[in-house]
């Protein structure tokens, strides 16, 4: 699958934890994705690309208990959206809480991923000092 999703969207979840995905990054991402707990939000990945980490999750020996474990713990967490009608999914308490989310979320198009974010926690830890700095962090990845 060829992608790379773009833009920060700032929305609320509604009375039932509800959300739906920007018209763009949904479009993008086809018709299976699958949320899990990414670094601090939540992280939403087409259902191919979730498929291909799980083969290299099935290539841990059962003897590594401590690779298992954390296997377990990010299956475990994760979930493929139930849309409905006008295309809201629940976001589950555990995955509110561990993502620090209320009632307002920003999403980000992370490249491969979507970002699901608490709005506060995305405020606290994406503050724009300096774009020089941010390059940086990248430059040991030949960016």
């Amino acid at each position: 699958m060829n992608y790379c999703f773009l833009g920060k969207f700032n929305l609320a979840l509604d009375d039932k934890c509800r959300m739906r995905l920007p018209a763009k990054l949904r479009a993008a991402i086809g018709t299976g994705y699958v949320v899990m707990y990414g670094a601090d939000c939540l992280s939403v990945m087409p259902k191919e690309d979730f498929e291909a980490l799980n083969e290299k999750f099935r290539s841990i020996p059962y003897s590594d208990v401590e690779a298992r474990r954390a296997v377990s713990d990010i299956l475990g967490n994760a979930f493929e959206p139930e849309e409905d009608a006008q295309g809201r999914f629940v976001i589950p308490k555990h995955s509110r809480d561990y993502a620090a989310i209320v009632k307002n979320v920003v999403v980000v198009g992370a490249g491969n991923i979507i970002e699901i974010w608490g709005e506060e926690r995305y405020e606290k830890t994406h503050t724009v000092s300096s774009y020089a700095d941010k390059l940086k962090a990248l430059a040991q990845y030949g960016i």
